[in-house]
């Protein structure tokens, strides 16, 4: 398989994962809430604090709100416009990823490597949910191409350019991210001896600079929390929103010491490793053979030669093996590490394309992932019985056969690359699409803004359903409003009210004059089990009787 066949299938995958950008639905509730978080930025251009619902927040750094903040002053706030930034940073992880496996294997590799990372389901699903590590892994990735420069050669636009990206790494996660950026530089200097590098003033002037980068975030949480210790945050007054910053948020959490707990009973030292097993597809099998050909051949190859193999495994296992010890335990964690194991497969695949001939195991189990991938996206998209899903799913699996047909005398090339990469794709695009169609048709904040699009403008309150204001806030240009009780309502003055059935039913005597002007059976929490998810989208799920009421 030639260069130009790798190019134009990650530029396909590529565009596949793109295509879910045209959704107008926000799906996660993490989503949700920093969507909520970088509005408040947008609208009123305070970029110190961040708050939500009226409240001061503290929890995660300002950077990625920050970035969609501007994507809102720019392109307005709408659904798009909170996905496109994180999407961009998606395609710029791809980018260094593809400078780092150049640096380290050529060109070859360096494209497939692109190639595993675009169509790795977790790095797909991450760009368009937009977590704080789809910003996180952009980040990443350039700070470890410029440190890796910088170690080579010792000009200043590496110094500069490592150090901001690696502060925009702690200003998007917290300064546990650098223990990611330079765990691979370390211990590849471990093994090649260098340990002065560990004290030389070249790399503390690089560490200091990162600080010194910081200062922004510094400087905002200082202006919210620390210079007001009367704010009550955690159920507690006098908290520093810089110590949190530099440890509870995310030593606090891996030691479960912190604020913000898990109380589950703790992680699980597998946990990550179960993760990594559906998180990584289709290319988990390839990973595996990898891991143990760079074993194999570790001592055979010289100090020079193993320095990209050393440097990616500190880089991902040093991090992997800290996320596993950890009581606090989430599967979009491991996110940051995959372009790392993307480059590894990309070196792995740029030699067993030289000899297809060998190693017919990988062969078989990227044909079993192929069909799994294929038969879960065909029967779920029969299960679910949307048309415009079946659709998807065959327009993709024609591409699949009409491409393996063109090139069916590449056939062993065709079972170890393009099957599995289509077959993620069809996967992919039936949850995207059938997320899309099932929330357009159920979700109460999406249903409310159609409702009220063609009414007057006037202020909207949901009762008893946070999350769907914050929501329905990104939908509607009128200002919305939580409201636990009778008493957050406005006693004066036309608005609109969401409201349940059961809820109306208690307060009804108490509002005052109302209209209904709307009614549905909706859903008021988007996110759950996926059985759940496969109810709503086949319509067997208990929806909600929600009302639209216009209060005067």
């Amino acid at each position: 398989m030639n260069l130009t066949h790798i190019k134009y299938l990650s530029l396909f995958a590529l565009l596949v994962n793109a295509a879910a950008m045209l959704s107008p639905i926000i799906n996660g509730g993490d989503s949700i809430t920093y969507a909520a978080l970088s509005q408040h930025i947008a609208l009123s251009n305070d970029w110190a604090n961040l708050m939500l619902d009226g409240k001061d927040w503290l929890d995660k750094p300002h950077m990625p709100f920050w970035i969609t903040a501007l994507s809102f002053e720019l392109l307005g706030v709408s659904t798009f416009a909170y996905i496109l930034p994180g999407f961009l940073f998606h395609i710029i992880g791809g980018y260094f990823t593809y400078r780092i496996a150049r640096l380290f294997y050529g060109r070859e590799a360096a494209w497939l490597s692109v190639l595993v990372y675009v169509s790795v389901f977790h790095l797909m699903d991450s760009s368009i949910e937009v977590k704080a590590e789809t910003y996180l892994t952009g980040f990443i990735m350039g700070a470890c191409y410029y440190w890796l420069r910088y170690d080579a050669q010792s000009r200043m636009k590496y110094l500069l350019l490592g150090a901001a990206f690696t502060a925009g790494a702690v200003m998007t996660k917290g300064v546990f991210t650098m223990i990611t950026i330079t765990s691979g530089l370390v211990i590849l200097w471990m093994y090649q001896r260098q340990w002065r590098k560990l004290w030389s003033v070249k790399w503390w002037l690089a560490f200091g600079l990162s600080l010194l980068f910081t200062a922004p975030e510094l400087v905002a949480l200082y202006l919210q929390f620390d210079a007001h210790p009367e704010k009550v945050v955690f159920g507690q007054t006098n908290v520093s929103g810089i110590k949190f910053f530099m440890w509870d948020s995310q030593f606090g959490r891996f030691f479960n010491a912190g604020p913000i707990q898990d109380t589950s009973g703790g992680g699980h030292p597998f946990y990550f490793v179960l993760v990594f097993l559906w998180a990584f597809l289709p290319w988990v099998a390839v990973f595996f053979a990898t891991m143990v050909a760079g074993v194999r051949k570790f001592a055979q190859r010289a100090v020079e030669e193993n320095a990209g193999f050393v440097f990616l495994c500190g880089a991902f296992f040093v991090t992997f093996a800290l996320f596993s010890a950890t009581s606090f335990q989430l599967d979009h964690y491991t996110v940051i590490l995959f372009p790392f194991a993307a480059i590894l497969c990309g070196r792995y695949l740029a030699v067993r394309m030289q000899n297809l001939q060998e190693g017919r195991a990988l062969l078989l189990a990227q044909l079993v992932f192929t069909l799994l991938l294929l038969a879960l996206a065909i029967g779920l998209s029969v299960h679910v019985g949307h048309a415009a899903v079946s659709s998807l799913v065959a327009t993709i699996l024609v591409a699949m056969l009409g491409y393996v047909i063109m090139q069916r005398r590449q056939m062993r090339a065709n079972v170890l690359l393009v099957l599995p990469l289509f077959g993620m794709l069809a996967l992919y695009g039936f949850l995207v699409l059938t997320s899309a169609l099932t929330f357009m048709a159920y979700s109460v904040a999406y249903n409310a803004s159609t409702q009220l699009a063609a009414r007057p403008i006037a202020p909207v309150y949901s009762y008893n359903m946070g999350i769907v204001s914050r929501e329905l806030a990104v939908y509607n240009s009128a200002p919305v409003f939580p409201a636990g009780d009778l008493a957050q309502l406005p006693a004066d003055g036309k608005y609109y009210l969401l409201i349940s059935g059961k809820d109306l039913a208690a307060i009804s005597s108490r509002l005052g004059r109302y209209e209904q002007i709307a009614r549905g059976d909706w859903v008021v929490h988007k996110t759950g089990t996926f059985p759940r998810f496969l109810r709503l989208a086949r319509g067997e799920e208990p929806l909600e009787d929600i009302r639209i009421l216009a209060v005067n």
